[in-house]
């Protein structure tokens, strides 16, 4: 961004509002020097004023110690209020289809196969790993003891809750250096309360660490521009982490896109960087290193066959996901006649508490009218490059949006900030109640949502939503992620006789709940691939709403002639149909 003559010349209002706030602990000196945020006053919530009083005995005296300490006990606490929701009955359901592919590649990584599950990188299944081996090692203690279990699936899952938790705190410190502290505090706690963003990060998937790395590569970018300003060379040492980052986000998930959009950004926001830029080589050479390292398995050659069929879609055994009652092609070369592209956009409209939402189009307005600051570049840069060809590509799931979740509670933020401020300008006899009314309404609409929701999170639904689809599911693939599943195995495995057969849409899933269960006479196969040749005995069919596909939807449909002998509700939702039969 070109510099101002401001920026250069900061007045005794700027340096009063660089001494109101503590920059962050690592950049503390470069950030206070040259940040030239106008300061708040009426409780620090007003844009306007300054004070030409000096700082007062208590600020002089302020030790960076003081302050390192103030820091870290806000970041902790930021990290304490996220991670309860994220991490409190992580086996409320049994593992999904794409967890129990995890579960068998981490099965294969200790016995040193890493071929296992080629077309996803290994840093999540590496996490999964460890705190796989880990809660190994506290049940054993724990049975010795007397203490708590941890389910194999909080184990498969804990990685990503304490990710998502650790993003509010990245969160915090990115939006502090791109806007105020008050947006970031705002930004974080939607974060932490934000229902859908705590559905993705309870479950076995790569987005939570894409997100993560995402974040901390563009705060560290961040902290180097603003070290860059007076000593371009120092600020190398923070690019280099930056390249580092997007390595590991990419070791996380194959998604270079985000890395592309980040460039977009910083573009737009500083066209002229100077000498204020990362120096290439050193920059690639750590974003190499630091994939190649947290994603060795890239480098056999197995798996380079295995990811080539994977771009081909050759892998895919069925086509399909049910949005809006409705089966639509979802696979990527279907673009763009696949799930329509109003498919995320409906998702943020029916399950983001109303408040929140509202908060959201303020910020919208002002992500309009404050064009050329860096923050609000950054949040419209990743806004329209999120939403725009998402929306457009045809293989859609609710999980890509988790990024569009963090820009949502980010945007949303700076609405409250700006509706707090007008607040904070009105009369004595108004200005309170108005604060605390607005800041309660917003936040605590989105704590209430996940309390409310606990521990489904991915079946809450605004008062909208309810409204528009009668409590029925839009979404069932993503709301109920194979939910019902380990408890309608443990009925069939109660009622199956010997040799049975289970047909189902989630035959990985079937498998690992009747080998658990002790049922390993019976046979579990795809309902949409037919009775296996070699199956005998008795047909159980299991069948869920959200795993309809072009495949199966007549042999479903045909199952339906006659009634379930038994059904599986989750929070009143029917998740899965037992059929008995042939």
């Amino acid at each position: 961004m070109p510099t101002s003559r401001s920026e250069l010349e900061p007045s005794r209002c700027d340096v009063a509002a660089i001494e109101r706030r503590s920059s962050d602990g690592l950049a503390s000196d470069a950030a206070e020097s040259v940040r030239v945020t106008a300061p708040p006053s009426s409780g620090a919530l007003s844009s306007a004023g300054c004070s030409s009083q000096p700082r007062s005995a208590r600020a002089l005296v302020r030790s960076p110690p003081a302050r390192a300490v103030r820091r870290g006990v806000l970041l902790l606490a930021l990290f304490c209020v996220a991670l309860p929701a994220r991490v409190a009955h992580l086996d409320a359901t049994g593992f999904a289809e794409d967890e129990v592919d995890k579960l068998r590649a981490i099965a294969a990584y200790a016995r040193g196969d890493f071929t296992a599950d080629p077309e996803h990188p290994m840093l999540m299944k590496l996490a999964m790993l460890a705190s796989h081996q880990t809660t190994g090692v506290w049940n054993r203690a724990a049975a010795a003891f007397g203490g708590p279990l941890l389910s194999e699936e909080a184990a498969i899952r804990l990685p990503n809750a304490v990710a998502g938790a650790l993003i509010a705190v990245i969160l915090f410190l990115l939006v502090e250096l791109l806007f105020d502290r008050w947006t970031a505090v705002g930004a974080a706690l939607l974060w932490a309360f934000d229902v859908n963003a705590i559905a993705v990060n309870r479950i076995g998937k790569e987005d939570t660490l894409l997100l993560l790395f995402l974040l901390l590569a563009a705060w560290y970018y961040e902290v180097g521009k603003r070290v860059g300003r007076t000593d371009p060379v120092a600020a190398q040492r923070w690019f280099t982490r930056c390249g580092a980052a997007f390595g590991l986000m990419t070791a996380a998930k194959y998604m270079p896109y985000m890395y592309g959009v980040h460039v977009i950004f910083f573009r737009a926001a500083d066209p002229h960087p100077g000498l204020n830029r990362p120096d290439k080589r050193p920059f690639y050479l750590a974003m190499l290193t630091a994939f190649l390292i947290a994603n060795a398995a890239i480098l056999l050659p197995a798996n380079w066959q295995a990811l080539a069929m994977y771009a081909r879609e050759s892998t895919l055994t069925h086509t399909g996901y049910v949005f809006a009652g409705r089966v639509w092609m979802n696979k990527f070369s279907a673009t763009p006649w696949g799930v329509p592209p109003w498919f995320y956009l409906t998702y943020l409209v029916t399950k983001v508490p109303l408040p929140v939402l509202m908060a959201f189009g303020s910020g919208l307005a002002q992500l309009v009218v404050r064009r050329s600051e860096r923050g609000y570049v950054f949040a419209r840069v990743f806004l329209v490059f999120l939403v725009v060809p998402y929306s457009l590509v045809a293989s859609k799931f609710v999980r890509y949006m988790l990024p569009m979740f963090a820009m949502v509670d980010l945007v949303a933020a700076v609405g409250l900030v700006w509706g707090l401020r007008r607040c904070a300008g009105l009369a004595r006899a108004l200005a309170v109640p108005c604060v605390a009314g607005v800041s309660l309404g917003v936040l605590g609409s989105g704590a209430l949502a996940a309390m409310a929701a606990s521990p489904h999170f991915s079946l809450f639904q605004n008062q909208v939503g309810a409204l528009l689809t009668r409590n029925e599911l839009l979404f069932p693939h993503d709301e109920l992620y194979d939910a019902g599943m380990r408890e309608a195995v443990a009925y069939v495995a109660v009622a199956a006789p010997r040799s049975a057969t289970v047909l189902s849409e989630a035959p990985a899933v079937v498998r690992t709940y009747l080998d658990r269960f002790g049922r390993a006479d019976v046979v579990a196969a795809a309902l949409s691939s037919g009775r296996p040749p070699d199956a005998g005995g008795e047909i159980w069919t299991l069948v869920q709403d959200g795993r309809r596909y072009f495949e199966n939807e007549a042999l479903v449909a045909a199952v339906r002639l006659r009634p379930p002998i038994h059904e599986i509700f989750v929070d009143g939702v029917r998740a899965v149909e037992i059929f008995k039969g042939r």
